[in-house]
Protein backbone atom coordinates (compact mmCIF):
# COMPACT_ATOMS: atom_id res chain seq x y z
CA UNK A 1 0.00 0.00 0.00
CA UNK A 2 1.15 3.30 -0.46
CA UNK A 3 2.19 5.91 1.52
CA UNK A 4 0.55 8.66 2.40
CA UNK A 5 1.99 12.53 3.00
CA UNK A 6 0.35 15.67 4.50
CA UNK A 7 0.44 18.42 2.25
CA UNK A 8 2.41 20.88 5.28
CA UNK A 9 5.22 17.60 5.18
CA UNK A 10 5.64 17.56 1.22
CA UNK A 11 6.14 21.39 1.64
CA UNK A 12 8.35 21.26 4.46
CA UNK A 13 10.55 18.68 2.55
CA UNK A 14 10.51 20.42 -0.78
CA UNK A 15 11.73 23.68 0.53
CA UNK A 16 14.38 21.95 2.89
CA UNK A 17 15.77 20.75 -0.59
CA UNK A 18 15.25 23.72 -2.50
CA UNK A 19 15.48 25.99 -0.75
CA UNK A 20 17.89 25.04 1.79
CA UNK A 21 20.03 23.28 -0.72
CA UNK A 22 19.85 19.79 0.81
CA UNK A 23 20.19 16.98 -0.73
CA UNK A 24 17.96 14.84 -2.35
CA UNK A 25 19.11 11.20 -2.15
CA UNK A 26 20.14 11.90 1.74
CA UNK A 27 16.51 13.61 2.39
CA UNK A 28 14.98 10.83 0.99
CA UNK A 29 16.98 8.56 2.84
CA UNK A 30 16.55 10.47 5.93
CA UNK A 31 13.00 10.95 6.14
CA UNK A 32 11.88 7.35 4.32
CA UNK A 33 10.46 8.95 1.08
CA UNK A 34 11.16 7.11 -1.86
CA UNK A 35 13.28 9.03 -4.12
CA UNK A 36 10.69 9.47 -6.89
CA UNK A 37 7.98 10.41 -4.88
CA UNK A 38 10.83 13.14 -3.14
CA UNK A 39 11.07 14.03 -7.66
CA UNK A 40 7.72 14.17 -8.15
CA UNK A 41 7.25 16.95 -5.35
CA UNK A 42 9.70 18.78 -6.39
CA UNK A 43 8.77 19.07 -10.04
CA UNK A 44 5.01 20.24 -8.43
CA UNK A 45 6.71 22.89 -6.12
CA UNK A 46 8.68 24.16 -9.18
CA UNK A 47 5.77 24.41 -11.44
CA UNK A 48 3.58 26.11 -8.55
CA UNK A 49 5.22 26.88 -5.10
CA UNK A 50 1.80 26.70 -3.42
CA UNK A 51 0.85 23.69 -4.42
CA UNK A 52 0.94 21.93 -1.44
CA UNK A 53 -0.68 24.91 0.69
CA UNK A 54 -4.19 23.56 2.76
CA UNK A 55 -6.29 25.49 0.17
CA UNK A 56 -4.52 24.67 -2.90
CA UNK A 57 -6.78 23.74 -5.74
CA UNK A 58 -4.78 22.93 -9.14
CA UNK A 59 -5.88 25.17 -11.97
CA UNK A 60 -7.77 22.54 -13.81
CA UNK A 61 -9.33 21.21 -10.76
CA UNK A 62 -10.81 25.30 -10.80
CA UNK A 63 -11.61 24.85 -14.68
CA UNK A 64 -13.73 21.30 -13.77
CA UNK A 65 -15.50 23.35 -10.70
CA UNK A 66 -16.46 26.25 -12.87
CA UNK A 67 -17.54 23.84 -15.84
CA UNK A 68 -19.70 22.07 -13.38
CA UNK A 69 -21.33 25.70 -12.26
CA UNK A 70 -21.74 27.09 -15.91
CA UNK A 71 -23.65 24.16 -16.67
CA UNK A 72 -25.73 24.44 -13.88
CA UNK A 73 -26.70 27.60 -14.49
CA UNK A 74 -27.86 27.15 -18.03
CA UNK A 75 -29.63 24.40 -17.21
CA UNK A 76 -31.86 26.56 -14.55
CA UNK A 77 -31.54 29.72 -17.23
CA UNK A 78 -33.46 26.82 -19.70
CA UNK A 79 -35.91 25.91 -16.77
CA UNK A 80 -36.44 29.83 -16.13
CA UNK A 81 -36.75 30.72 -20.01
CA UNK A 82 -39.37 27.77 -19.92
CA UNK A 83 -41.36 29.02 -17.33
CA UNK A 84 -41.35 32.57 -18.05
CA UNK A 85 -43.37 31.40 -21.61
CA UNK A 86 -45.58 28.94 -19.68
CA UNK A 87 -46.92 31.72 -17.66
CA UNK A 88 -46.79 34.21 -20.95
CA UNK A 89 -49.08 32.19 -22.13
CA UNK A 90 -51.83 31.96 -19.15
CA UNK A 91 -52.32 35.65 -19.40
Amino acid sequence: MAQSYSRDFKKMITELIILNHHSTIKTAEEFNVPLKTLENWITAYNKDNHCFDPDYISPQERINQLEKENKKLKETNEILKKAVTFFAKEK
